[in-house]
């Protein structure tokens, strides 16, 4: 076999490659958008009808003594919205209408503050930072929340360098392909590292 052959089949396997690889990642992203998408739409209307109104109502009184009043309009909101309550929230909605002592309100109170922060960051929106639930006293017990700050803490750390080291093994990867692919394979992959890295703009955006 020719050398020229030899070169025009490297071509065309590298060209079928990338074209893989460019179908692959739309189809990965369309599905990822749709899902992200969906996902989001039922957090809002969860978020709107049940958890911002409980969260609204409970923290002025968050792991402090529990205050009937307070106590029945939160079952109230979670009856009312049973269809957008969760298996662990509908138990301790039977907990604390049947027995609705301190400890049981202690237990919604950790229940929907993390329901609330965790519903914040899937919409984009900032969380409460540690100096204002520190002032507030928005903790179930000081040694709990200490253990969740270095617990965080370290998760994040982790989870940071885990993401550089991928990124960089993705990078160098890209590159190798990138090197070795004709003009118009180097156009195609620069144009999905452009939407791409719109994407990765556009979440930080909205996390930082």
């Amino acid at each position: 076999m020719h050398f020229s052959d030899l070169l025009s089949n490297n071509l065309q396997t590298n060209s079928d490659l990338l074209n893989f690889i460019g179908i692959l990642c739309t189809a990965i992203l369309t599905f990822y958008i749709f899902k992200k998408e969906t996902s989001i739409s039922f957090t809002k209307e969860r978020y709107e009808k049940l958890i911002f109104p409980l969260f609204n109502l409970l923290e002025p009184v968050l792991y402090q003594q529990v205050q009937p009043e307070y106590f029945e309009k939160a079952l109230q909101i979670i009856d009312r919205n049973k269809s957008l309550a969760d298996g662990k929230l509908l138990e301790l909605f039977y907990y604390c209408s049947q027995n609705p002592t301190q400890q049981n309100f202690n237990q919604l109170c950790s229940y929907v503050d993390k329901l609330y922060d965790k519903a914040c960051r899937k919409l984009g929106l900032k969380i409460r930072s540690f100096s204002y639930r520190i002032a507030r006293h928005q903790y179930k017990h000081w040694s709990y929340f200490l253990f969740y700050v270095l617990a965080s803490t370290f998760l994040w750390a982790i989870a940071l360098v885990f993401s550089l080291f991928v990124f960089l093994c993705l990078v160098a990867c890209l590159y190798l392909i990138y090197e070795n692919a004709n003009d118009t394979n180097k156009l195609i992959m620069s144009l999905l590292f452009s939407v791409f890295a719109l994407a990765f703009l556009k979440y930080m955006e909205k996390h930082i």
